[in-house]
């Protein structure tokens, strides 16, 4: 049975609000606790417009991808005759480039979780496709290997392509511990 214009336009318009809502929660701690590890060279007020900030961005770009992915989602099921599969791959494909293109932060950030989401279901999609991956046992060490064996090979080849917070990481556990007097001094 399909819903009346009026409950589609609800669902879209919660699911919105339910985007800014999440959103809020998710960043708010962790602009918070960030900020304050990492910022603290700011001023307090300054800090928490900060913190402000990141958590509006998050919350405004999440609500506002949940709007277009429904909206895009609801226009393609009345005028296609679209799988669910293919117009959900479809919106999130428009969605996704329409609010997460843009190059900031928060976008990075969302984007790389989401990237990671997508690479671990592929690689457990692809296990239980390929029977042999099945009976290898030590599939997340030879991935975790994997992983760690790029990320050092770029930090140190490659630097200026890796993203500046974990090149600033790395740099605190691979150069600075090999500098008599920083080890407290960069930490704090």
């Amino acid at each position: 049975m399909s819903d009346s214009v009026e409950e589609d336009i609800a669902k879209i318009l919660r699911g919105a609000l339910h985007g800014v809502l999440y959103g809020a929660k998710v960043r708010a701690p962790h602009a918070f606790v960030m900020t304050l590890l990492f910022r603290r060279d700011l001023p307090l007020l300054t800090q928490l417009k900060t913190v402000l900030k990141l958590t509006l961005t998050h919350a405004k770009n999440l609500g506002f991808y949940v709007f277009v992915y429904k909206s895009i989602l609801l226009f393609l099921k009345h005028m296609t005759s679209l799988r669910i599969g293919s117009r959900a791959l479809i919106a999130g494909g428009i969605g996704g480039s329409i609010v997460f293109g843009d190059t900031n932060s928060v976008n990075t950030q969302i984007n790389l979780y989401v990237f990671s989401r997508v690479a671990l279901a592929l690689g457990k999609l692809a296990s239980e496709k390929i029977e042999l991956l099945t009976r290898f046992k030590h599939g997340r060490r030879v991935w975790a290997g994997a992983s760690w064996a790029l990320v050092m090979y770029l930090f140190v080849e490659y630097r200026r392509a890796v993203q500046r917070s974990l090149v600033n990481s790395m740099v605190y556990l691979y150069e600075d511990s090999d500098i008599s007097g920083k080890t407290f001094a960069n930490l704090l």
